[in-house]
């Protein structure tokens, strides 16, 4: 049975728990699904996104030594059927420039989510008293939304237009 949550920061735990989660998930998943990645810029972007889930987990660390909270123990089962139902679209997809879009796709569902729960963690750890975190949080978010924008720009730019051409082939 999980804990009850009874305040803020109560649920500033259990959320940062399932970030955290999201972070180690990213890591590996993100690794096996660069592997179907044609695009050149694409992999430089997932690359920048693996390096923000390693500096998120490390704030997240700090985070949670700060508020003498264990930082592991929720799993974060949104990631997990994004990164399900992302190997699925890929091997159901035979041409690359289709994988680049539907990697895409995916990884900017992941992104939103923890855009939502940074933006909410950032604003929990002000409300406890912890403006330190909130900072150390806000810059993660900022990351994770500089990484959407990178990917709206080369779908819209470039990708979204080679899978449309495979379309038409």
């Amino acid at each position: 049975m999980s804990k009850k949550i009874n305040n803020l920061k109560d649920l500033f735990v259990e959320q940062g728990r399932e970030l955290y989660d999201s972070s180690l998930q990213e890591e590996k998943e993100l690794v096996a699904i660069e592997n179907h990645v044609s695009n050149i810029e694409l992999k430089n972007v997932i690359n920048r996104q693996l390096n923000t889930a390693k500096d998120q987990r490390t704030r997240l660390d700090k985070a949670f030594k700060t508020i003498n909270a264990k930082v592991e123990g929720e799993k974060n089962e949104c990631c997990q059927a994004v990164f399900r139902k992302t190997q699925s679209l890929i091997d159901r997809s035979g041409d690359p420039r289709i994988k680049d879009a539907v990697i895409i796709n995916s990884i900017q569902r992941l992104n939103h989510g923890k855009i939502a729960v940074l933006g909410s963690l950032a604003s929990y750890a002000k409300e406890i008293g912890y403006p330190e975190i909130a900072f150390s949080i806000h810059e993660t978010l900022n990351e994770e939304k500089a990484i959407d924008r990178e990917l709206t720009d080369l779908a819209e730019k470039e990708i979204n237009q080679k899978a449309l051409t495979s379309m038409l082939m």
